[in-house]
């Protein structure tokens, strides 16, 4: 999981702290030396790091609000539990909140507020549901897959195995699962792909439009049928032996935010002044203002784009 970054300020600032005065001087911690109070905390954390607060918590409004009609609760749901299995369960998954200083909660306003983002650049590059559900017809139909590989010694791979190594343990595992064995356990015990050993190879979701993985997979992956096992499959990582977890088509409900937010990656990949463009419309419709040059500074730097630096001409 992705760190977040923190958009709220410690819970022992007062409301006011956006202002830099205002708050009262109780003590939060009592000592021989001296009391800490709320003034000296501010005062410690400094203006600009106040100021980038308040602005991370002024944009996640204004956002929430604009886009709440937007945001499917389902959707945020279903990715919560995506992120929970993929952790190995709620425990583990709770661990690594708690040393983020998140909650459950906050980490799904934070889902909320990325389909938010997506649905603001899609607003500024004036993308709309025609194009959402053009790139929904070429990906509804979603394969779940899950497979086994036994890497190949390469120039970005010096752990692999040689390829007459590889193949013949391919093949011993090839002839287990046809004997019966169980697919999962055989991942967890002979594939090389640590990212995904362990929860049996799984794979996830995707389409064969939408997916990432070399050609020669995606050729054998995605015409398999639901509970189907390849033959072995070589690529240039290795030898693989794929399986068809589930296949099945998905409705746009289903799918729409998964949509908008790989659109508007992609829109961001190709003009990277769009999210800051967007953000200073968004400021000006909801007429976000500063109450310090601090504050002032800080939405100016969010909402104008850097301009790029001048390539050097070495032709001098």
């Amino acid at each position: 999981m992705k760190s977040f970054k923190k958009a709220i300020l410690p819970a022992i600032l007062c409301a006011s702290v956006v202002t830099l005065s205002g708050c009262s001087s109780d003590s939060l911690i009592s000592t021989k030396a001296g009391n800490v109070t709320n003034k000296e905390i501010i005062d410690y954390i400094g203006p600009n790091q106040i100021s980038k607060a308040a602005t991370d918590i002024a944009t996640k409004k204004v956002l929430l609000d604009k886009y709440k009609n937007k945001i499917d609760d389902k959707h945020v749901e279903a990715e919560l539990n995506k992120t929970i299995e993929q952790y190995g369960g709620k425990d583990k998954f709770d661990a690594a909140l708690k040393q983020q200083g998140f909650d459950k909660e906050k980490y799904k306003e934070a889902l909320k507020v990325k389909t938010a983002q997506a649905y603001m650049i899609l607003d500024e590059a004036g993308v709309g549901e025609d194009k959402l559900k053009e790139e929904y017809e070429n990906s509804k139909v979603q394969y779940h897959l899950a497979h086994i590989l036994i890497s190949v010694k390469s120039d970005t791979n010096k752990d692999g195995l040689s390829d007459e190594e590889a193949k013949a343990k391919i093949d011993e595992v090839k002839q287990k699962l046809d004997a019966g064995g169980d697919f999962a356990a055989l991942a967890k015990e002979y594939s090389t792909d640590k990212s995904n050993a362990d929860k049996g190879g799984d794979l996830g979701l995707s389409s064969k439009a939408t997916s990432s993985f070399v050609s020669e997979f995606n050729d054998v992956a995605y015409n398999l049928k639901k509970d189907e096992v390849s033959d072995v499959v070589k690529t240039q990582f290795g030898y693989h032996i794929i399986k068809a977890l589930d296949v099945k088509e998905m409705t746009f409900d289903e799918m729409k935010a998964d949509i908008a937010e790989s659109i508007a990656q992609k829109t961001v990949a190709k003009d990277k002044t769009i999210y800051q463009n967007a953000l200073k419309k968004l400021f000006n419709e909801y007429k976000v203002s500063g109450s310090n040059d601090a504050v002032k500074k800080q939405i100016e730097t969010m909402t104008n784009p850097t301009p790029a630096t001048p390539k050097q001409n070495d032709n001098k």
